[in-house]
């Protein structure tokens, strides 16, 4: 037997996830799935593998890199394990669900396996919670989704939130705009990623005219970062290219319906930011907490669908459950209690019955034999008592 068998070495980026602290995910999910259910959005399943062409299809390219993909024995086709949930979901709102009324609401739970782990996180397996609004494009239906995902939060105890709102869209709206040629505009966002502006501007200073003259409103643009409200006065006096104003009016909608349904909820927003997978199209945004380096979910506006079927606008949100796990309180005030070897299993079921965890002994023992089993009490004499 090879030493990694023998002492149940992993895969890097993959972990056993024991007691527990699976009871704890289980318990996040119930609560996420509660509160996104609530809310009218339908819970659906995708299986773990799927034919390559429908898992992968051209809008969500960028996530190939991040499929593990294995030949079917069956049929012999290829196969890919999901990276995220999000295509899926997309897939079956327009093919099983192709007739059910828009917009569509659905929720998910499950994990997905990548390729290669990031810096920040090293984790490959990631259990994803989500919810999905299909057919609508509208500010409102962005908010929806911020709102429940923040309720949903709320529900679960994570503190200290915060929803970062960008928009993925304005720089590639701004290239078009400008004239930007292509070589140009992988050098910018390059340096965008690392937040080098000055990098930027001299891109720009070596560029064509048309393009120069967009040196101030890049570096005014720049600067819209942080405070929410902060960042909107800076973005309200800017002459900016149609397409990019109209970018821009989403986003001041949002934000305007955010605060009117709840003015409380931590808002910031960074105008250039584009974490995540290339497949948004409008605003997007990421939830982090100020306990935490990690991202904790992330969400935004994009096109639902496959190959050959009409693509639908979509809003949705991924929350990461390996990273909000860490933030919460974790309880469990059930009490073990152990049952003697003596005792019939229906007294045991009536203990259950009342919110008690069982040990049942399974030869005779007692207060030692309890304590080993790492019980809080023992049933004796038809009597709970601690131990």
């Amino acid at each position: 037997m090879k030493n990694s068998a023998r002492c149940g070495l992993l895969p890097v980026g993959m972990t056993d996830t024991l007691p527990p602290f699976v009871d704890y995910e289980a318990g996040a999910v119930s609560v996420l799935m509660s509160v996104l259910q609530g809310g009218g959005y339908q819970r659906v399943s995708p299986p773990l593998l799927e034919y390559e062409e429908t898992l992968l299809s051209e809008k969500y390219g960028d996530l190939s890199n991040q499929t593990f993909r294995v030949t079917d024995a069956v049929s012999g086709r290829i196969m890919g394990i999901r990276a995220d949930m999000t295509p899926q979901i997309g897939r079956i709102a327009v093919t099983r669900l192709k007739g059910e009324p828009r917009p569509l609401r659905l929720a998910y739970a499950g994990s997905v396996v990548r390729m290669f782990p990031t810096q920040l996180n090293p984790a490959r397996q990631i259990l994803q919670v989500g919810a999905e609004l299909i057919g609508a494009d509208c500010a409102k239906a962005d908010a929806e989704i911020i709102l429940l995902a923040a309720e949903a939060l709320e529900k679960l105890g994570v503190p200290h939130f915060v929803f970062d709102l960008n928009l993925p869209t304005m720089f590639p709206a701004l290239c078009r705009a400008f004239g930007i040629d292509p070589e140009d505009r992988e050098k910018m966002l390059l340096s965008l990623n690392q937040k080098d502006f000055s990098a930027v501007l001299a891109i720009l200073e070596n560029t064509n005219r048309k393009t120069r003259e967009s040196k101030d409103l890049f570096a005014s643009l720049f600067q819209a970062f942080g405070d929410c409200d902060r960042v909107l006065d800076i973005l309200r006096p800017l002459s900016l290219p149609a397409e990019a104003a109209a970018e821009c009016r989403r986003l001041t909608e949002v934000v305007s319906l955010l605060k009117k349904e709840k003015n409380t909820l931590p808002l910031t927003i960074d105008i250039f930011e584009n974490r995540g997978f290339e497949y948004h199209c409008g605003i997007g945004f990421s939830v982090f907490s100020k306990q935490s380096e990690q991202e904790l979910g992330r969400g935004g506006r994009y096109f639902a669908g496959i190959e050959g079927e009409p693509f639908e606008p979509a809003v949705g949100i991924t929350l990461f459950l390996q990273d909000i796990l860490p933030l919460l309180e974790k309880r469990d005030d059930r009490k073990r209690i152990y049952v003697p070897f003596d005792v019939s299993f229906k007294e045991a079921a009536e203990l259950r019955a009342k919110g008690f965890v069982t040990v049942c002994g399974l030869k005779e023992g007692g207060r030692e034999e309890a304590q080993r089993q790492n019980c809080d009490c023992i049933y004796t004499g038809g009597r709970i008592e601690p131990l």
